[in-house]
């Protein structure tokens, strides 16, 4: 589970979690941690598990894996009030515009880091680590933690991949979308295995003093900031990976969305614009059957939710093999997603080749 961070699926994706040689430090959960209803939490120790719904005993999913998230994930998303939030600075740009590219040129051929590389994230003051795991072995850009601005953490795998990637835009907000994140990075099914997580490391409404969800600007909002080096690094990505296909992980609260709602909604597939592309439209079908009634396709099913706002969605539609999916999902489905098999069946989706 993240440092800092108050999950909301109980015991199950935490029980993927393995001891690695050295992991960061984990940290009390903050008080400043809301889900997004906008609600804050009011003590720091971790509220009882909800009931989530029973498997559904139609969906034949197949046996877990066993595959562990490695514990050093966790380390990537610090205290909420230990990150003092600043913009992206030239320098920062400049430097991972040398980085994303020769990191993701190198990841396909070797598990070492080109020696150089490491002294130009260390002049941007940022690390560049190895983790070596039973399965992988991943190449690490994060802040250092004496200097902790909400500039974003990047893990790039090695070795074979797919040109996929995976973006957990607000972290500490929508409540549980780290640990489906790195579950779905670190477990993909085989021969499927992303090359990119991508994480925010402040919390969206924490840009700026005094901050509120109602102000017009959000500057640590990776996904409505243009200006942040998150969408430096989506830009990047996008070049360098020639079939990039971005799965954006949201969450929503209940009590707002379904207002006046007779059908409970589980979840919103969306690829940011009101007419959705392939991806899109092939991955909400076997969606419901894994994630149960409630899950509709933006905007043919559900009006809202559907983040034609999203600054990530617009940059990839320069690119014309791009591909984005924009997946919101209630606090319920976040919840039942804490089932393994239930989470396996969600990668095999998400990751399966789309034909043309």
């Amino acid at each position: 589970m993240a440092a800092g961070v108050v999950s909301v699926l109980g015991t199950g994706l935490s029980a993927r979690a393995q001891t690695a040689p050295a992991p960061a430090a984990t940290a009390k959960p903050s008080k400043q941690d809301a889900s997004h209803d906008g609600l804050r939490a009011k003590s720091p120790a971790r509220p009882a598990p909800e009931r989530v719904p029973q498997e559904n005993p139609s969906v034949n999913v197949p046996e877990h894996s066993g595959c562990r998230v490695d514990a050093r994930f966790s380390g990537l998303w610090p205290r909420v009030d230990a990150v003092m939030f600043q913009p992206t600075t030239l320098e920062e740009r400049a430097a991972f515009s040398k980085l994303v590219p020769a990191l993701l040129a190198a990841a396909p051929k070797q598990k070492d880091v080109p020696p150089e590389l490491t002294n130009v994230a260390a002049a941007a003051g940022f690390f560049l680590e190895t983790w070596t795991t039973p399965r992988d072995t991943f190449w690490v850009l994060r802040e250092r933690p004496d200097n902790l601005h909400g500039a974003g953490a990047y893990v790039i795998r090695t070795g074979e991949a797919t040109d996929d990637v995976v973006q957990v835009p607000h972290p500490y907000f929508d409540i549980g979308t780290e640990d489906i994140g790195s579950s779905l990075f670190s477990c993909p099914p085989e021969g499927r295995a992303p090359r990119l997580f991508m994480t925010a490391t402040a919390h969206r409404y924490k840009g700026s003093p005094g901050e509120t969800p109602e102000d017009p600007e959000h500057p640590a909002d990776v996904a409505h900031n243009p200006e942040h080096l998150f969408q430096t690094v989506t830009d990047l990505a996008a070049r360098q990976l020639p079939a990039i296909r971005v799965a954006q992980l949201h969450g929503f609260g209940e009590s707002k969305v379904q207002k006046g709602r007779t059908e409970m909604l589980a979840a919103v597939i969306s690829d940011g614009t009101r007419k959705p592309g392939a991806w899109a439209r092939k991955v909400s079908s076997p969606l419901e059957d894994v994630l149960g009634p409630g899950v509709k396709l933006f905007p043919n099913g559900v009006q809202v939710l559907g983040g034609t706002q999203n600054a990530q969605a617009r940059l990839l539609q320069a690119y014309p093999l791009a591909r984005f999916l924009h997946l919101e999902m209630s606090s319920r489905t976040r919840k039942a997603l804490a089932a393994p098999a239930r989470l396996d069946r969600l990668a095999q989706i998400l990751f399966a080749p789309l034909e043309d």
